[in-house]
């Protein structure tokens, strides 16, 4: 498990961060709203630690954006700031639990590892890339990935079957459908953007000789 530590205490930072190690997280400090855009950015992860007070701005601007990658990470606020009106307002924004310093690192556990359970992924995963259904994302890592309507459909379609060698027939009448009037000509172009786009596809999907096509599992 990935944890975005962003304090810039650099005394408190470092507890924080030997503190989640004994507990085999990996963790990645950043002392600023900068180094936290930088890391987010570059690298996913499964929950982040938000201070208010940074020394480029405040920490509420972050939660937003973190909360709407797929899949979103756990969120919570560490902050000296405990009124009533400044919990709410960091949940309101998306924040999943509020925290007062000075935080109880046991609590902290306890509660981020319970939050980590019932966190649920909001889409389907091919190694680092998340295929959202609902929504028609599809994300790289922290990267959006345009891909069209029938590229969607052709990889969605690959998971739904994964292990299995599909023939191009079998892809084009289920995903184009048996009125469509092209040939197996467009499987091939599909699945050629298709890897050109993903690297992930391009490692996992194979090419059956005089078959078609077999997404694989990553071992």
């Amino acid at each position: 498990m990935k944890i975005l530590v962003i304090e810039d205490e650099l005394k408190l930072a470092q507890v924080t961060e030997r503190f989640l190690r004994h507990y085999d997280y990996t963790v990645t400090l950043a002392a600023s709203l900068t180094d936290a855009k930088r890391s987010l950015a570059n690298e996913s992860f499964d929950a982040v630690l938000v201070d208010v007070r940074l020394p480029d701005g405040d920490g509420w601007s972050l939660v937003p954006s973190i909360k709407a990658t797929v899949p979103a990470p756990v969120v919570f606020m560490l902050t000296s700031r405990g009124e009533a009106d400044d919990r709410v307002f960091g949940l309101e924004l998306g924040a999943d639990d509020y925290l007062v310093k000075p935080v109880v690192l046991k609590e902290l556990i306890i509660r981020l590892e319970r939050a980590l359970k019932q966190r649920v992924p909001a889409g389907r995963q091919l190694g680092d890339v998340t295929i959202d259904e609902k929504a028609r994302r599809v994300q790289n890592g922290t990267e959006s990935v345009n891909l069209t309507k029938m590229e969607f459909e052709l990889l969605v379609y690959f998971l739904d079957h994964l292990g299995e060698a599909l023939t191009r027939d079998q892809i084009l009448d289920d995903v184009w459908g048996y009125t469509f009037g092209g040939d197996t000509r467009t499987v091939d172009t599909h699945v050629k953007q298709l890897r050109d786009k993903l690297p992930i596809v391009k490692q996992q999907l194979k090419t059956v000789h005089r078959v078609g096509y077999r997404l694989e599992a990553i071992e």
